[in-house]
C-alpha cells in the first residue's frame, strides 16, 4: 500500500477534479468544514439585486454578470471608519459572536480591512482564483480588492481585503453583506490577449459590414424599440442579428450546479 505521509492534493494521481473548488478547513476538528456554507454564496441563479429597478432585468449582460462567481459574506455586524491621516481603520463590533467562524481585522495600513475565514480553497491544476468586487453588490465607501492566487499550488489560505475609499465616513457592515467574491480563471489565459485595430486583421469590407450592423441596431434602439416594453427590442437577449440570424453560441441564463 502506498504511503500517504508525503502525498498532497494535486500531486500526480491525486489531482482536484475538474470543475471543483475544494474547501480545506484549517483543522479537521473545525465543524462544518470551516463553516464555509455560511460564508460562501454561489451566485449561479442569484439574479436579483435589491437596488435594481425592473428595467435592469431587461439587460442580459447585467443579469449574467450578477451570477458569476462566489460571494464571501460577512458573519459579523461591525462598523468601520478610516480617519484621515491614520494608517489603519477603526473597527467597532456590534455583534462579534461569530468571531470563531470569521475574523475581521486591520494591519495592512492604507485603510485596508482584512477578512480571515477558517478554510482555504483548492482548485484543479492550472486554475487560479481571482478575488473581485461582488458583482453589482456595493457597500458605500469601500471596495473589495482584486488579487489572483494560485490556489492549485499553495497549501494555505488567503485573505479577502477591503479598501476604504472615503476617509472619515462610518461604513456599516451587517451579517450577510457581501464583503468580496471570487471566480476561477485559467492561469496564463488572460495575458494571451492583446488589443489591436480590427482593420489590422480583416479587410475593410468585413469591418464595414460589422459597422453597418452596429448602425442598424442603433437605429432600431432609437426608433421601433422605443415603442416596445422597457424600450427594448431584446435582440441581444434573443441572440440574433437584425437580419434574424441567430448567434452560433449564446447564453441566456446561468444554471446552478446540482
Amino acid at each position: 500500500m502506498q504511503e500517504l505521509n508525503n502525498i498532497y492534493m494535486n500531486d500526480p494521481g491525486h489531482e482536484v477534479p475538474d470543475n471543483h473548488i475544494l474547501v480545506v478547513p484549517h483543522s479537521l476538528n473545525i465543524p462544518e468544514n470551516g463553516y464555509y456554507q455560511e460564508v460562501i454564496l454561489p451566485l449561479a441563479g442569484e439574479t436579483k439585486r435589491d437596488w435594481f429597478t425592473p428595467h435592469f432585468y431587461y439587460c442580459l449582460p447585467l443579469n449574467i454578470g450578477n451570477q458569476y462567481g462566489f460571494v464571501i459574506k460577512s458573519l459579523i455586524d461591525f462598523d468601520m471608519i478610516w480617519k484621515d491621516g491614520e494608517e489603519n481603520p477603526e473597527i467597532t463590533f456590534l455583534d462579534n459572536t461569530n468571531e470563531y467562524k470569521q475574523t475581521v481585522k486591520t494591519g495592512f495600513g492604507s485603510g485596508i480591512v482584512t477578512i480571515q475565514n477558517r478554510f482555504s480553497l483548492k482548485t484543479p491544476p492550472g486554475i487560479n482564483l481571482m478575488t473581485i468586487q461582488p458583482p453589482n453588490m456595493f457597500i458605500p465607501g469601500c471596495v473589495a480588492m482584486t488579487g489572483v492566487i494560485e490556489t492549485d499550488n499553495i497549501r494555505r489560505d488567503f485573505t479577502f481585503n477591503i479598501k476604504i475609499t472615503v476617509p472619515d465616513l462610518k461604513i456599516e457592515v451587517r451579517k450577510g453583506d457581501a464583503l468580496g467574491a471570487f471566480i476561477p480563471i485559467q492561469r496564463n489565459f488572460v495575458e494571451k490577449f492583446k488589443v489591436v485595430p480590427a482593420i489590422d486583421i480583416f479587410s475593410a469590407d468585413i469591418v464595414q459590414n460589422d459597422i453597418s450592423e452596429s448602425d442598424a441596431l442603433s437605429a432600431e434602439r432609437t426608433t421601433v424599440d422605443l415603442a416596445r416594453s422597457h424600450a427594448s427590442g431584446r435582440r441581444y437577449f434573443n441572440g440574433e442579428h437584425t437580419d434574424g440570424i441567430k448567434y452560433p453560441d449564446h447564453q441566456k441564463r446561468v444554471s446552478p450546479v446540482k
